[in-house]
């Protein structure tokens, strides 16, 4: 970091020596580190760009503001697959692969010896398990090995679970603040993945984010999913563009809302599709204690998506694949905190 000044005296001084008058050493170094970090995460995970809108009908989300979906990104895991990008106030991040980014990094930090990956949840998909036990942390080792042999923070505390119908869920706590203003911003980050869903037919995600929580512990279940930009979304690889017939197809579902790592809080149920003809309908409810959401008057489009036209509990979203094999979507209720991220196969 060497940069030119004019002194009091009118002498070209170098920006290094001020530097280090200015501050001591340790100063120094955490600012060095930090910097270091945001350069490192900006190579890795892309800089802020301009808005480039929801690409090609992959997805959706309730706050196009806060969050989008598209293809991803070449850097840094890869393009043409569905992504999301980021904006936490410093505008949009480039738009991450999620198969290949956070997905594969989060399950190989649960892989045992025979490279499985363990859940939190074990074996039991309805268990209520402490997300503070044991503790897995994403580290700049894991997304760039050679910088980390040299300087190595704890990027987010990350945690991996396998629930209903065999959903694999996976949530990120950002924990590092770069200094740049342009590095990334993760936050609190819930990645719910259909069940099933590759080859030809691609993935499916779904979930929620939050901007990250100031001064984060080392250790805490909490992805600040109570802030007022939480953002619920959707996004695959293959959109279904054009429906085929469907008589009474049942699909599984999960829904996803302010998820606390660990802890049984998931709608689950199961929707029905009837489509022929040019008109459809999506039927059906996903519940959990205390609250439901009924999919009647959910009427299915020839493109592939889906619409209840409702204003105070608006569900929108998707089928994938070339025989409509899964689905997914939003509800956008009254206040963000209320709002649900869903995804399922079909039987």
């Amino acid at each position: 970091m060497v940069f030119t000044v004019f002194s009091a005296f009118g002498r070209q001084q170098s920006g290094c020596f001020l530097f280090n008058n200015f501050f001591d050493k340790e100063t120094i170094m955490s600012m060095r580190k930090q910097t270091l970090l945001a350069a490192v995460l900006c190579g890795i995970f892309g800089v802020a760009v301009a808005d480039s809108g929801q690409n090609d009908g992959m997805g959706g989300t309730s706050n196009r503001q806060a969050v989008q979906t598209n293809k991803s990104d070449r850097l840094p895991f890869g393009d043409g697959q569905a992504g999301l990008s980021f904006n936490a106030g410093n505008g949009f991040s480039t738009t991450i692969n999620l198969e290949k980014g956070p997905v594969q990094h989060i399950r190989a930090k649960y892989n045992d010896r025979n490279q499985t990956p363990i859940p939190i949840n074990g074996t039991d998909p309805y268990a209520n398990v402490d997300g503070t036990r044991n503790p897995h942390y994403l580290t700049l080792r894991d997304v760039a090995p050679v910088i980390g042999w040299f300087y190595n923070p704890k990027l987010g505390q990350v945690w991996y679970e396998n629930r209903h119908n065999n959903t694999e869920v996976y949530s990120v706590r950002q924990m590092a603040e770069p200094a740049i203003p342009a590095a990334p911003k993760f936050g609190g980050l819930v990645i719910a993945k259909v069940p099933g869903m590759n080859g030809s037919d691609g993935n499916v995600f779904f979930g929620e984010w939050a901007p990250r929580k100031g001064n984060p512990p080392q250790n805490s279940t909490d992805l600040n999913m109570a802030d007022g930009k939480r953002t619920v979304w959707y996004v695959g690889d293959n959109p279904t563009r054009n429906m085929p017939k469907l008589v009474n197809a049942k699909y599984n579902v999960l829904g996803v809302n302010k998820h606390t790592p660990g802890r049984n809080d998931f709608y689950t149920g199961t929707l029905t599709a009837n489509y022929g003809t040019g008109s459809g309908s999506l039927t059906g409810s996903i519940s959990r204690p205390g609250d439901s959401v009924n999919f009647a008057g959910t009427n299915i489009r020839s493109n592939g998506t889906f619409d209840n036209g409702k204003a105070n509990e608006h569900i929108t979203g998707r089928f994938y694949g070339s025989g409509a094999e899964a689905l997914a979507g939003i509800v956008d209720r009254a206040g963000v905190d209320k709002d649900i991220a869903f995804g399922g196969r079909k039987q």
